[in-house]
């Protein structure tokens, strides 16, 4: 297919960054589109109960053809999806340089995903919904603790020289701002301190070369908060 893949996505990490890592060590180049970062609700009882909300990015699904679709939303040619996972997996099957996995490995990698999405529903609620705070220690300990049965002292998770979706997991778990930091934050120490096999893992994780690189990118939002409050 030609052409670069255009993600859309918010001015912030949240979901959107784990797409952009991916297509990093991918070696996929892609194209940026954000929007300022504001929604009606966490989830979709709370966006129903709150209403259509007109915003840039709501006015751009629309004129997408994807109205009512939250963001990430991957163009790429005649292809438009969105749902976080989607955009995730078709970065990873069109990277040339993203390693081969079994089908064992990949059920790991979607496990990774489906964790993660667990602490983004919590984090999206705290900010956007008024959730209370102190379950996200909680939830983040649950998810560790057993993601961390996979998560090596040395390498990555699969053994390969290059990390894949789940090490990228747990790069964005451990050093994102937006939820994480910022919903942790003076907790965030004695949180991850708990787990300083996946903190490591997530520095390892960030010293590889295409991830090194990407960080510097400008379109990076790992540690950023939202375009308005830099």
């Amino acid at each position: 297919m030609s052409g670069k893949p255009v993600l859309h996505y918010f001015d912030i990490s949240g979901r959107g960054e784990l797409s952009k890592l991916i297509a990093a060590v991918g070696g996929v180049e892609i194209e940026c589109v954000e929007y300022p970062f504001v929604a009606n609700g966490a989830s979709t009882a709370d966006k129903l109960k709150a209403g259509n909300m007109e915003s840039e990015h709501t006015k751009a699904a629309t004129e997408m053809g994807m109205e009512g679709c939250g963001l990430p939303i991957v163009v790429h040619g005649d292809l438009k999806i969105y749902q976080s996972a989607a955009c995730q997996n078709y970065f990873a099957s069109i990277g040339p340089n993203y390693p081969k996995l079994t089908p064992q490995q990949e059920a790991i990698d979607n496990m990774f995903e489906g964790a993660f999405e667990d602490c983004m529903g919590l984090g999206a609620g705290v900010v956007l919904s008024g959730v209370d705070p102190t379950l996200m220690p909680k939830v983040m300990q649950k998810v560790l603790t057993h993601l961390s049965k996979h998560i090596p002292d040395k390498g990555f998770v699969h053994g390969k020289d290059a990390p894949t979706t789940a090490d990228l997991v747990i790069l964005v778990i451990t050093q994102a701002l937006i939820p994480f930091g910022a919903v942790l934050g003076e907790g965030a120490a004695e949180c991850y301190g708990k787990f300083p096999g996946a903190v490591a893992l997530g520095e390892r994780v960030a010293d590889f070369p295409a991830v090194s690189k990407w960080l510097t990118n400008e379109c990076c939002n790992l540690k950023k908060p939202p375009k308005a409050a830099r």
